[in-house]
């Protein structure tokens, strides 16, 4: 099996197939190792942009003061190949840092759940239900299964009368869902009327996305 190193590599320069590129993401939820040589992968980037900066402002003072035409176009190409590759580190770059800050905000503000917590009284077959689904929410690799169910079952809360006084805790591990797969804008839209009801930690959660 390939170390880290090599993954992350292939990843940046997308030379994974499709099976790979799912696997590999899956493993960076999960595995802690992984995750921490990403995170010093993206610093080091970082630090490379700023030197390439630096490197391509020295060259653009050179071309500018060159007077060999083709020297120009040497170094005027040169400078584009390079932008070219910073262009992909540094959207590399992004993504990384947005996605462990992503990863990092779902672990702080998700907690399993418990069926002695909220869900009182009503259909014990709901109630289970939704116990399974919420739980799914931190437990599962691929979370979209369970983005669909809570979705549907939070279109329906109201016209659903078993699911109507659960409303505000379907919203809730669905917008924690969508955090989970970087859908940032889905939680946020799920947040708002929670915080505005005054749920403390749905506006708690909406203030560090914002």
């Amino acid at each position: 099996m390939e170390d880290n190193h090599i993954r992350i590599d292939k990843f940046l320069r997308k030379q994974l197939t499709p099976e790979e590129n799912e696997k590999f993401l899956n493993d960076l939820k999960n595995d802690q190792e992984l995750r921490k040589e990403a995170q010093i992968t993206a610093l080091m980037i970082k630090e490379f942009r700023e030197r390439q900066a630096k490197q391509d402002a020295e060259i653009i003072e050179e071309v500018l003061a060159s007077k060999k035409k083709a020297k120009i176009i040497r170094l005027v190409r040169w400078s584009m190949s390079i932008a070219a590759m910073f262009i992909l580190i540094a959207g590399a770059t992004i993504w990384w840092n947005s996605r462990l800050d992503t990863e990092a905000l779902f672990t702080k503000h998700y907690t399993p759940y418990s069926m002695q917590s909220t869900l009182r009284g009503g259909d014990a077959d709901v109630k289970k239900e939704l116990a399974t689904l919420f739980n799914q929410v931190g437990t599962a690799d691929d979370i979209s299964p369970v983005i669909d169910k809570l979705q549907k079952i939070y279109d329906s809360r109201y016209s659903e009368y078993e699911y109507r006084q659960y409303a505000d805790d379907i919203a809730w591990y669905l917008a924690l869902a969508y955090l989970k797969d970087d859908n940032i804008d889905k939680a946020k839209e799920l947040l708002q009327p929670l915080a505005q009801k005054g749920v403390l930690k749905a506006k708690a959660l909406l203030e560090e996305l914002e």
